[in-house]
């Protein structure tokens, strides 16, 4: 029988627990204000999470058939948009540099790629 795995202060992990493809600091648009906030992002399979800091990760965008668009313009320098599938709602992220821009939505890309596997094709197309 196999064992769960420890953590390096010997906290028994849960197996099935997601691990994490990405994480860091990015700001999101708010829905109401439209004002830049600082949020924790985690990427976890087909899901992007965050929240207020890394231990406040409650809240959820699903990627799976999401559209991803990058937005150009002075104010949204290093800015994308993530649209869920059926959603009405549009998520306005904004990275500090150009390179952590790819590398958040390489990373996006990368879980829908991952989560195909034995499914249906997944693409991921940034406009």
């Amino acid at each position: 029988m196999a064992e769960a795995p420890a953590t390096s202060n010997g906290v028994v992990r849960d197996s099935t627990e997601l691990v994490s493809d990405k994480k860091g600091w990015l700001s999101k648009r708010t829905q109401f204000t439209y004002r830049w906030k600082p949020a924790w992002f985690v990427i976890k399979e087909t899901q992007l999470l965050y929240g207020e800091n890394e231990k406040a990760v409650q809240k959820k965008i699903s990627l799976l058939g999401a559209h991803v668009k990058e937005v150009d313009g002075n104010e949204m320098t290093f800015t994308w948009t993530i649209t869920p599938k059926g959603g009405k709602r549009t998520f306005f992220l904004k990275a500090n540099s150009e390179s952590e821009q790819r590398e958040w939505i390489q990373a996006i890309c990368d879980a829908l790629v991952k989560s195909s596997t034995g499914h249906a094709s997944t693409t991921c197309t940034v406009q």
